[in-house]
């Protein structure tokens, strides 16, 4: 069956023509099953390929092991870097071209990136393309082996109200969503997205996507709506993303609520943020599931977590203990596991990081004052949603104040009564003054939609040289 498999990789661009996406992909029959899940592809000519081609090999022989019976392949969206020109036609080509490879089922879902197409107006007209081109629907659900899959996709780059990069699932999707757990009834439910959700725990990327809230699925509109499922539907097992383009060597790379693992995917390029290229490799039958991390480099796999779709209970990570990666810039993410010290050491780990100064805002928020950054919490979800200050002066005081001007207890009251934030320096001279935001939170919008911009600034131009000609025209006249 390997060798088999491989003929078919060789043959490569043979198959694209024939390429389907979910095409042979549901069986419900199956005893067992094999799916390599990739993250972010961002797929780039010249050296890397290679690097894309040698993980497509270890892929191929993962999902082709004897005993398996329905090997797969879902990819999560971001196919092309910025040199195949991401959201073109050509850049799904490329893709395809590549995910044929594979010569076994395979479906995707879309990214941020997959719709920013330069040929394209609009978002509708991006994402028919990329249907076009992979035949297949951008949400799907298909029975394989005891599991359901569930794939759901970013519908929005031009039209999001703020970050082009925030990833938004519509409702279309989520009634698609919610039909699709009913009728799974108690059957394990493994669910596919580019982006994480709120309150999945996972590690994130604090400078980057908080910042610019873009880092959960529908970070700007209502984005509690998916952990809410979660809660009503035990049966999501799994749910696996990508987007950060992180490793999975933290600790917080799988993230357990209740008993649902949700799992972070690395990249197989060298568009990684840490050095590692990481794929996943989740097997099933069934007892139950085997959950891998495919190491690109060393070309070996390592158990990362095993559960019996019959245990309500919470899985248990497995990745050992020295393969973590110590965060300090993590701060209070930065966990006893992620940074262990000797037993006979007279500080802890938290020692390792500066501390932390909570203040409350109200009834369900909370700023997390440290180093040179503050964030803003969601107490319901225990996740960062937005990034308040990123310029902290060394020995700054962080003042809440009301209407009055009066300071008020962000320790022992809920914080409601503040309408700003000050923060003083050392000298006791005013650094900065925030005001509360469009939504009543304290985070700043510091990306906003960049296809708009660009568009008004053509206009503008455009509007220019219009009357540059017609002052031209009127003077020769």
């Amino acid at each position: 069956m390997v060798a088999q498999a491989l003929a078919v990789q060789a043959a490569g661009p043979a198959s694209v023509d024939d390429f389907e996406g979910l095409k042979g992909f549901e069986d419900r029959n199956a005893p067992s099953f094999a799916a390599a899940i990739m993250g972010d592809l961002h797929l780039e000519p010249g050296h890397q390929m290679p690097l894309f081609e040698e993980a497509r090999r270890q892929l191929i022989s993962a999902i082709n092991e004897p005993g398996i019976a329905a090997p797969r392949v879902v990819q999560l969206g971001d196919l092309g870097g910025y040199k195949f020109r991401p959201g073109s036609r050509e850049c799904f080509q490329r893709g395809k071209q590549f995910l044929a490879g594979f010569g076994v089922p395979t479906t995707l879902v879309t990214g941020n990136h997959d719709l920013e197409g330069d040929e394209f107006e609009t978002d509708e007209d991006n994402l028919a393309a990329w249907q076009q081109a992979f035949k297949q629907r951008h949400y799907w659900a298909a029975d394989v082996g005891p599991a359901t899959f569930i794939g759901l996709s970013t519908v929005r780059f031009r039209s999001n109200p703020w970050s082009v990069h925030e990833v938004h699932v519509d409702e279309e999707q989520l009634a698609f969503f919610r039909s699709k757990l009913e009728e799974a009834g108690g059957r394990p439910v493994v669910v596919f997205t580019h982006a994480p959700i709120l309150g999945s725990g996972l590690k994130v990327v604090q400078t980057v996507h908080v910042k610019n809230r873009c880092a959960w699925l529908n970070h700007s509109s209502n984005p509690h709506e998916f952990i809410s499922l979660v809660q009503q539907y035990p049966n999501i097992r799994l749910w696996f993303s990508g987007h950060f383009h992180l490793s999975h060597n933290y600790a917080d790379s799988i993230s357990v609520v209740g008993g649902t693992a949700f799992v972070l995917t690395g990249v197989i390029g060298e568009c990684n943020r840490d050095g590692f290229r990481h794929s996943r490799l989740l097997k099933g039958d069934e007892e139950g599931y085997e959950l891998y991390t495919m190491d690109h480099d060393a070309g070996s796999l390592r158990l990362d977590l095993r559960h019996r779709w019959d245990d309500p209970g919470a899985p248990q990570p497995l990745i050992p203990e020295e393969e973590l990666i110590c965060d300090p810039s993590a701060g209070w993410l930065c966990s006893k596991v992620d940074c262990p010290v000797p037993e006979d050491a007279e500080y802890t780990p938290l020692d390792l990081s500066p501390p932390v100064t909570w203040l409350n805002i109200g009834p369900n928020s909370m700023l997390a004052v440290q180093d040179e950054l503050i964030v803003e919490y969601d107490t319901r979800s225990m996740s960062p949603i937005g990034m308040v200050c990123m310029d902290l002066p060394d020995d700054c005081t962080v003042v809440l104040r009301d209407a009055e001007g009066a300071e008020v207890d962000g320790t022992n009251t809920d914080g409601s009564a503040a309408v700003a934030l000050e923060v003083m320096s050392p000298d006791g001279e005013l650094h900065q003054r925030i005001k509360r935001n469009h939504v009543g939170g304290f985070f700043q919008i510091y990306q906003h939609n960049k296809w708009v911009a660009r568009k008004k600034k053509e206009a503008e131009e455009a509007a220019r040289r219009q009357q540059q000609e017609a002052a031209v025209a009127a003077a020769v006249h």
